[in-house]
């Protein structure tokens, strides 16, 4: 609701632990990229290839090479 309401969507996506990130980044892909790469970031690397798909889809290089650093996994 605070994602489609616009009420603070980047704190929420951020702070609130208790959703489902593979759900709520699929919803934010249509809506907002941006939304949906923080989203798919909070799962702490189980949304890796959805995250890499949708920066690079929309062309959100840098938040990917961000990402991409701090995880320092060869495998991405």
């Amino acid at each position: 609701i605070y994602v489609t309401l616009n009420r603070e969507p980047q704190q929420f996506l951020i702070n609130n632990q208790f959703y489902d990130s593979e759900v709520v980044g699929k919803f934010c892909e249509k809506m907002d990229p941006a939304l949906a790469f923080l989203a798919y970031r909070r799962a702490g690397g189980a949304c890796d290839e959805a995250l890499i798909r949708v920066t690079i889809d929309n062309g959100l290089f840098k938040d990917l090479a961000r990402y991409l650093v701090e995880r320092q996994d060869l495998d991405l």
